[in-house]
């Protein structure tokens, strides 16, 4: 009985080693694969969006003049300025421009519509045309999804960067 349990535990043994070199083994022969990146969450979607949407006009996009037509002189594109803001209207239209974006988060959320942001963007647009405000706000309203973009009834003009 004695011999016959000595064998089993021996046999075990071997069993344990055995496993134990595959595991070792297994571990030094993998190399190391790319990390995984990780998952883009809401709060990324949201950090993103402020950064773009409240980057710099580039008005290089927004200069581009049209093609002209056939026996036509070409013009050449003038440096874009922006209507100079009050120290009031600056200050609405900042408040505009908060307002939208806060509801531009909203409206990326299930069941949430860009309602309200639309409305903030038409105001801005509105109230100080020709306003880097104004170019913003068209900015905002380009990046509506396009089935969105008809329910609004978001037309060309507002959309429109070059005036």
């Amino acid at each position: 009985m004695i011999v016959m349990s000595t064998i089993w535990l021996k046999i075990v043994a071997v069993l344990v080693l055995i496993v134990a070199v595959l595991v070792i083994v297994s571990k030094i022969s993998n190399k190391p694969s790319k990390p995984a990146e990780p998952e883009k969450t809401l709060a990324d979607t949201f950090r993103n969006d402020e950064k773009r949407l409240r980057a710099e006009p580039n008005l290089a996009e927004s200069n581009v003049p049209p093609q002209p037509e056939a026996g036509q002189p070409a013009v050449a594109a003038q440096p874009r300025t922006f209507r100079e803001l009050t120290e009031a209207e600056n200050a609405g239209a900042s408040q505009l421009f908060e307002l939208a974006i806060t509801q531009r988060k909203m409206g990326r959320l299930p069941g949430i519509t860009y309602g309200a942001m639309v409305q903030y963007c038409r105001e801005i647009i509105e109230r100080y045309p020709g306003s880097e405000y104004a170019y913003k706000a068209k900015r905002m309203l380009a990046e509506v999804p396009a089935n969105k973009r008809e329910f609004f009834h978001i037309t060309p003009e507002e959309l429109d960067l070059s005036k």
